[in-house]
């Protein structure tokens, strides 16, 4: 049984996918799996992944027609063997060749099953890996080594970092939701709930590429993201954590601006309400009243809807989203 299994969904990726595998490869854990599928690539990102199966045979390529990272990501779940998995997407790279290693050891060394470190990001073009951005949210860091209770962290973000223990997902059934946007947070939430605690690492394990590329945001990715925050609003509810709260609040003031555009505060603040109150009229109300947004196709059009008791006025400042 191999100790590590690497997950990485591909799409498309010619351009970076080598400096990824590249880092993966290099790893000093050697015994790992790498699992690389291809979700219907129509450049020569499965080329790639054959070039490097020959040159390395831990390499195990699958093909398959496109079906999203999040049906991805499960069927690597599902077909690995490591004592533990760990998923990395194609753009982005493991920034030292002990990463693996480290969070292997630490996880088996404190009896956990979830074992992670912390995130940074570079822009396209440089290796200067950054924290900037993450350091206001300290989610993403770790003062210290040291076993974390959840229901001290509270955070959702930056799933790539941590090491699961695969046995302990399957055994309670812990998947990625089948979203377009927005499927890893409450893959993450659930996973650390259930697991209740983890082992934190005072180090960069992960590096995150960025400025390279924009969503096209169309009503199934909008809905999709929506659905996803559901699921974390009801983990935040059922499990009393004010803080994973909060942080949901944000995602869907800063993340959802296809929506936030056409919303008043008053609005979104009442969404919450509803969100809380009762999850199947929130979900409802927001399949209806996105679709409406979607329907205007004439910016200088507008329409006045009244749903649940709230008045809206939906208005499209351009035909693009």
């Amino acid at each position: 049984m191999p100790k590590v299994s690497v997950i990485i969904p591909v799409y498309n990726v010619e351009k970076y996918l080598r400096e990824c595998l590249d880092s993966v490869i290099n790893q000093t854990l050697k015994d790992i799996e790498i699992i690389c599928i291809n979700d219907g690539s129509t450049d020569s990102s499965l080329d790639i992944l054959n070039e490097y199966k020959k040159k390395d045979n831990r390499i195990i390529v699958i093909t398959q027609e496109n079906q999203g990272v999040g049906i991805t990501r499960n069927t690597g779940i599902k077909l690995a063997n490591g004592e533990f998995v760990i998923f990395i997407d194609p753009d982005d790279l493991y920034p030292e060749n002990d990463i693996l290693e480290t969070l292997y050891d630490k996880a088996i060394k404190n009896h956990v099953m979830i074992c992670g470190g912390e995130f940074s990001h570079f822009e396209d073009g440089s290796h200067n890996y950054k924290q900037d951005f993450v350091a206001s949210l300290d989610g993403y860091l770790f003062k210290e080594n040291s076993i974390v209770d959840y229901k001290n962290y509270q955070f959702d973000y930056g799933y790539h970092r941590f090491i699961y223990n695969r046995e302990f997902l399957i055994q309670n059934n812990i998947f990625f939701p089948n979203y377009k946007r927005f499927q890893d947070p409450p893959f993450f939430v659930n996973a650390m709930i259930t697991a209740k605690q983890f082992y934190g690492i005072h180090k960069i394990v992960y590096a995150y590429r960025y400025g390279h590329t924009s969503v096209n945001w169309n009503q199934e990715k909008v809905l999709d993201m929506m659905q996803g925050i559901i699921d974390d609003f009801c983990f935040a509810k059922k499990e009393k954590l004010l803080k994973l709260k909060q942080y949901t609040y944000w995602h869907f003031l800063d993340h959802l601006y296809p929506v936030k555009k056409n919303l008043t505060l008053r609005v979104i603040l009442k969404l919450f309400e509803l969100a809380f109150l009762e999850q199947k009229i929130f979900t409802l109300f927001l399949k209806i009243f996105i679709q409406q947004i979607f329907s205007v196709t004439n910016h200088n059009n507008h329409k006045v809807i009244t749903i649940l008791g709230i008045k809206i006025k939906i208005r499209r400042k351009n035909t693009k989203s």
